[in-house]
């Protein structure tokens, strides 16, 4: 069956391996796609910078001087995964999976394919365009690593669109979350399980009961946590005596977002005092929320665009962090656009064809649109 370039293209390179830190064979791939569009490719130094095996990709593609550029951007590495992605093809139902044992990896090249696809599209129609930035960045899934160790100054754009976010065609993300993880280490005491229980202190004990003692998942419209691993002890004959818990909070109200890491410091190392061990905790920033308003020109031209393709835009909050988090950060105002993925970091993740041919589109319309100044 024939298909769309775009959805040729999705088959093929969610079946070159990637993972966080391990892009160079993508990197390579898309290094090659983008020269042969036309545009000039250079690679940054965020690889050496974060131990991994490849940069930020950055491409650019001179437009209409009298237009502002536009700044496109998806990631290249994807959750971790076997590494050999098997894309089924429902066709009558307009999605594509995975073979069942994989995620698909549509996040995020669906966002990838879409900004080569809308290039293409007014390339090939010979259509008077903008000058056009494109970032292709690393470790994204990770903390956004690449794009917080990419240097911002040789970009221009004021304006930017990140092809990674889920839900139908037609949403917007113009809003996201501040995120925090966190390490805490408890200090126990170790003994012989068997001939001095009494003289340990079971740092796996202290840990447990502090966790009865704090709140997780959803704390409020707003705000989340979670403790995701926990890791600590030798044998089952030794009285366990360190132990490490990581988790994360994330808000969108700086001060919910600092109470609740406020509490679980509290809880944490309260707990250990009450039962002798020691305990102290480790933060770091992963990222800042950033919230650009609904009148914004980098939404009304994103809506009047997805208008144009017969769909009325949603413009809704997230709940993850995203590269827009740190193009916001650097002064550019960046906002998510959906491919129309979703069930991303499973098995079960699908993307909507049509979702995707409407968003190639849609880069097209956005590369080529009138001028809007804000």
């Amino acid at each position: 069956m024939a298909f769309p370039l775009i959805i040729d293209e999705f088959l093929e390179l969610v079946q070159v391996p990637a993972h966080s830190f391990k892009e160079r064979k993508i990197a390579d791939v898309l290094k090659i796609k983008l020269k042969e569009l036309g545009l000039g490719v250079e690679e940054d130094n965020a690889g050496g910078l974060i131990n991994g095996d490849c940069g930020n990709l950055i491409a650019r593609w001179p437009g209409d001087p009298g237009k502002s550029p536009l700044l496109f951007s998806a990631h290249m590495d994807r959750v971790s995964n076997p590494g050999k992605i098997v894309p089924i093809v429902k066709e009558s139902e307009d999605r594509i999976v995975s073979s069942g044992d994989t995620i698909l990896a549509a996040d995020d090249v669906a966002g990838i394919v879409a900004i080569l696809d809308g290039i293409r599209r007014v390339k090939d129609g010979g259509l008077p365009h903008r000058p056009v930035e494109v970032v292709f960045s690393v470790a994204e899934e990770v903390g956004l690593l690449g794009s917080r160790n990419l240097d911002p100054s040789g970009l221009v754009s004021k304006m930017a669109y990140v092809l990674d976010t889920g839900g139908p065609f037609g949403t917007i993300v113009n809003k996201a979350p501040t995120q925090y993880t966190f390490l805490i280490r408890i200090h126990g005491k170790s003994s012989h399980a068997g001939m001095a229980p009494e003289k340990g202190l079971n740092a796996i004990n202290v840990g447990a009961q502090a966790l009865t003692r704090i709140k997780e998942g959803r704390l409020s419209p707003v705000t989340t946590a979670n403790y995701g691993v926990i890791s600590g002890g030798k044998a089952t004959n030794i009285v366990c005596d360190y132990l490490e818990i990581k988790g994360e909070a994330r808000s969108h109200v700086e001060s919910e977002l600092k109470d609740y890491l406020a509490e679980v410091d509290r809880v944490f190392k309260g707990t250990a005092k009450e039962r002798g061990a020691g305990c102290d905790m480790d933060l770091t920033l992963e990222y800042e929320a950033f919230d650009v308003p609904e009148d914004d020109p980098v939404i009304a031209l994103a809506s009047g665009a997805i208008r144009a393709l017969g769909v009325e835009p949603a413009v809704v909050g997230g709940g993850g962090g995203l590269d827009a988090n740190y193009f916001n950060k650097f002064g550019i105002r960046a906002v998510g656009i959906s491919t129309g993925y979703d069930k991303v970091h499973t098995e079960e993740e699908e993307q909507s064809i049509s979702g995707l041919v409407k968003c190639g589109e849609l880069v097209a319309r956005l590369m080529g649109s009138a001028d809007a100044q804000g």
